[in-house]
C-alpha cells in the first residue's frame, strides 16, 4: 500500500507505474530502501569478477580470437572493447549488427575505434524489410512477456535478441570462447554478469515469444533468430557471455574521457539515453505509452544508488527524447499516429524473485 502520493521516487527516478513499487511517507521507494538487495548485488559482482578473471586466465590464447565483442559503437560497448584489449589482453573480433537505425556518428565511431585498438571488425546487416517488420510488430503487439520488459523496451529487446543469437552463431562457428557485451548493472541483473547459455534451453524459454513474433512477421523469423541444427549438433561447449563493464565503478563522464583518445565522439542525432541508435526514442515512447514509465528508469536508478550519477542528470536523460527522431522512425516503419493511439495502457505485475532475478534478453 502506497503511503505517499507522487509520480516518482524522491531518491532515484523510478515512477509510480514501475512494477512492484511502493513509497514510504517520505516518498522513498522500496527499492532504494532495500539494503539487502544492494548488498546481494555487490556480493554477486565480487563472485563474477573472480570467476571472469580466472576463466580468462585459463582460456586466453587458445585460438585466433579470445572474444567476440558485440559492438554497437555506443560509449558503453566502446569502453568494454577497450577494457577487453587493454586491461584483459584479449584478442577480440568486433561484431556490429547494423539494424538500419544506427547513427552515422556511431558508424564513424566504430571505424575509428576498431582501427585505434587494432581489432578485426565484422558488420552484419539484416534485411531492412525484415527488421522493420520486427520492430513494428514488437511495438503494436504483446510479443514478449512482462518479465522481459522491466529493464528494456520491446523494440530494443527484439534487436538485442537478434544481436545475441547472431553472436552465438559466430562464436560457435569460429570457436571463440567468450562473447562480450557492454551492459551495465541495472540493464542486466547481477546474476547475468557472466553466464553460459545452452542454445536448446534458450529456445525453449523463448518459444512463446518466437511463436508470437512468427505469427506477425512470418517464418523468416526462424532464419534470423535460430541456429542451424548441424552447428548445434557439433557443439562441445558453449561460449561464456561476459559483461565486463559491470565490474567497473565508473561514471559516464569518466567513460567518455577514457574513450575520447580513441576518436570516439558523441553523436548529435540520438536521445539522452542512447549514444548510438536513432530507434531508441521511438522504443522508449512505445514503452512509456504501454507501461507508464521509461525502460531506462531501472538502470539509471541503480547508477544513482551507487553514487555514479546524480538524480538530476538521470531525469535529464529520461526527458531528452527528441520528437523529430520519433516521427522519422514512424515514417520508416510505415506507422501513423493512429497506430500509437490504438495502444492500450497496461500495468505490469511485480515479478517474483525480486529485481535481481529478472532478465532482459
Amino acid at each position: 500500500m502506497r503511503e505517499h502520493t507522487q509520480d516518482r521516487c524522491v531518491s532515484c527516478v523510478l515512477s509510480a507505474s514501475f512494477p512492484g513499487i511502493e513509497f514510504n511517507a517520505e516518498g522513498v521507494c522500496n527499492f532504494c530502501r532495500n539494503k539487502l538487495q544492494i548488498t546481494s548485488d555487490a556480493e554477486a559482482i565480487a563472485r563474477a569478477k573472480e570467476k571472469i578473471e580466472s576463466t580468462i586466465s585459463q582460456q586466453r590464447g587458445q585460438g585466433r580470437y579470445d572474444a567476440l565483442m558485440c559492438y554497437s559503437g555506443g560509449k558503453d560497448s566502446t569502453y568494454t572493447l577497450m577494457l577487453a584489449v587493454h586491461k584483459y589482453g584479449l584478442r577480440v573480433l568486433s561484431f556490429t549488427l547494423d539494424n538500419g537505425f544506427l547513427s552515422a556518428g556511431a558508424m564513424d565511431n566504430i571505424n575509428r575505434v576498431v582501427d585505434g585498438l587494432g581489432v578485426d571488425q565484422v558488420t552484419v546487416k539484416p534485411s531492412s524489410t525484415f527488421f522493420r517488420s520486427v520492430v513494428k510488430a514488437s511495438a503494436l503487439n504483446d510479443i514478449f512477456g512482462d518479465r522481459a520488459l522491466v529493464r528494456i523496451s520491446s523494440g530494443c529487446h527484439a534487436c538485442i535478441s537478434l544481436v545475441n543469437i547472431t553472436a552465438q552463431t559466430m562464436a560457435l562457428e569460429k570457436g571463440i570462447p567468450f562473447i562480450l557485451a557492454g551492459f551495465t548493472l541495472g540493464q542486466i541483473p547481477a546474476n547475468g554478469v557472466m553466464y553460459k547459455t545452452n542454445y536448446r534451453f534458450l529456445m525453449d524459454s523463448r518459444k512463446t515469444a518466437m511463436d508470437n513474433l512468427r505469427a506477425h512477421v512470418g517464418d523468416e523469423v526462424d532464419a534470423y533468430y535460430g541456429i542451424r541444427e548441424s552447428l548445434i549438433d557439433a557443439v562441445t561447449s558453449y561460449p561464456y557471455t561476459m559483461n565486463l563493464l559491470c565490474l567497473e565503478d565508473i561514471t559516464e563522464a569518466e567513460i567518455v574521457r577514457a574513450i575520447e583518445p580513441l576518436g570516439w565522439q558523441r553523436p548529435g542525432d540520438v536521445d539522452g539515453c542512447s549514444s548510438n541508435c536513432r530507434l531508441n526514442t521511438f522504443n522508449n515512447h512505445i514503452h512509456q505509452v504501454k507501461y507508464g514509465y521509461s525502460p531506462y528508469e531501472l538502470e539509471l536508478s541503480h547508477l544513482i544508488r551507487k553514487g555514479l550519477m546524480a538524480r538530476d542528470e538521470a531525469l535529464e536523460k529520461i526527458f531528452d527524447q527528441p520528437v523529430d527522431q520519433f516521427q522519422s522512425v514512424m515514417s520508416q516503419l510505415g506507422m501513423t499516429d493512429n497506430d500509437i493511439d490504438s495502444l492500450e495502457p497496461r500495468r505490469q505485475e511485480a515479478c517474483s524473485g525480486g529485481l535481481g532475478a529478472m532478465g532482459g534478453t
